[in-house]
């Protein structure tokens, strides 16, 4: 790249950030952000679209940015002071690094990004019947009773097929023996001789084995590196071939995407929780970009899966188990069109539309009911 002239500012960096955040989120258009705002936790930048974001500057600004360094930058002002000291290499001018970047920023030409409010606590378990507390204590022992045999015969079983299978019945037997209605539908859309990306919503911990039991297939799961920390965890799910991921560190994440597609090119079946978290409050979260990024560079299809019902049964941290059921609807495979960042966000916009008609909450994006009357 040629010699950068003229030194970066605070309104070009904001622009491209604004241009980029309007792309991943289009109806926080009307919102606001300062420079101190949180790129990740409160624009919703993931690692891909910080990536992105990444090519933009360095086309905007003409210039070679360093990729740690912008992948480490957590604010405007922490990416503006990486993109000023560049500068001051290139032009071999000492860096004139602001403290802050506020002066002569009119706020309301910016954007600001919130998840949402939360619309539902969790209960106060005092509040619970004498029924209830014989049921939560029923359904843990249930889970002790099932969870070990199967994390035994999973560690010690030779093949992976053994133990996908193990898992899948053991998931299968946890509903059954807590009489929790279990429903899946659309199981025709999946394909086990072909890659699918698979995208589900993300509300409960219960997550992992509602897809484990409705999925009768060869999947790999894609986790967050937290969970890597927890040892039974943790060699249950390398048993499983599963890829931890580090949601927070750019660089990282755009290794672990291309790790990822490199699977899903050999034909693998992934499964991602593309909210990357969950709440107590109900709600579809933004979508990380990482899935579909990871589609459309494979050219494999991304399956929606909806959950629903999750949450009602075990809320947010609240470790106190409710009767419910169950509902899985598998949707069918969305074709990428092409490799781009723009196909990666039709691919999420068409994927997140289908579970959102049907996982039985409100968008917290769209901020609107479906027409199976769930609250606005």
């Amino acid at each position: 790249m040629s010699e950068a002239v003229d030194t970066p500012d605070i309104r070009t960096l904001l622009s491209a950030i604004r241009a980029l955040v309007g792309e991943v989120h289009p109806r926080w258009k009307n919102l606001h952000f300062t420079p101190d705002t949180h790129l990740e936790k409160e624009l919703g930048l993931d690692s891909m679209a910080r990536v992105e974001l990444c090519t933009r500057l360095e086309s905007s600004f003409n210039m070679k940015l360093d990729e740690t360094a912008v992948a480490s930058a957590t604010t405007p002002n922490n990416l503006l002071r990486v993109i000023l000291e560049r500068h001051a290499l290139e032009t071999g001018r000492t860096p004139d690094v602001p403290g802050t970047a506020r002066n002569g920023i009119d706020d309301s030409q910016l954007l600001m990004g919130s998840f949402g409010e939360p619309g539902q606590t969790e209960n106060d378990a005092s509040n619970h019947s004498p029924g209830e507390w014989l049921y939560a204590l029923y359904g843990w022992f249930i889970l002790v009773l099932v969870s070990l045999p199967t994390w035994i015969l999973v560690v010690l079983a030779p093949f992976e097929s053994w133990r996908r299978k193990l898992a899948h019945i053991g998931a299968r037997g946890l509903f059954a023996l807590t009489f929790t209605p279990f429903r899946v539908t659309g199981q025709e859309y999946l394909d086990p001789d072909e890659p699918h990306i698979i995208v589900a919503n993300h509300a409960s911990y219960l997550d992992g084995f509602i897809v484990t039991a409705a999925l009768d297939i060869p999947i790999h799961f894609i986790v967050k590196g937290e969970l890597a920390r927890i040892a039974p965890l943790r060699i249950l799910l390398q048993r499983f071939g599963v890829e931890f991921v580090d949601r927070f560190n750019g660089q990282k994440g755009a290794s672990d995407v291309r790790r990822i597609t490199l699977k899903s090119q050999n034909g693998q079946t992934i499964v991602f929780f593309p909210e990357g978290t969950f709440t107590t409050f109900e709600g579809l979260q933004p979508f990380r970009m990482g899935a579909f990024v990871t589609a459309a560079r494979a050219r494999v299809p991304v399956t929606p899966v909806a959950i629903r019902g999750a949450r009602s049964i075990v809320r947010g941290s609240n470790w106190f188990p409710s009767r419910g059921q169950i509902e899985v609807t598998i949707r069918p495979p969305i074709v990428p069109s092409g490799e781009g960042w723009q196909v990666a966000l039709d691919l999420r916009d068409a994927a997140r539309a289908e579970i959102a008609r049907y996982c039985g909450e409100p968008d917290l994006v769209e901020g609107e009911a479906d027409e199976t009357g769930k609250q606005s």
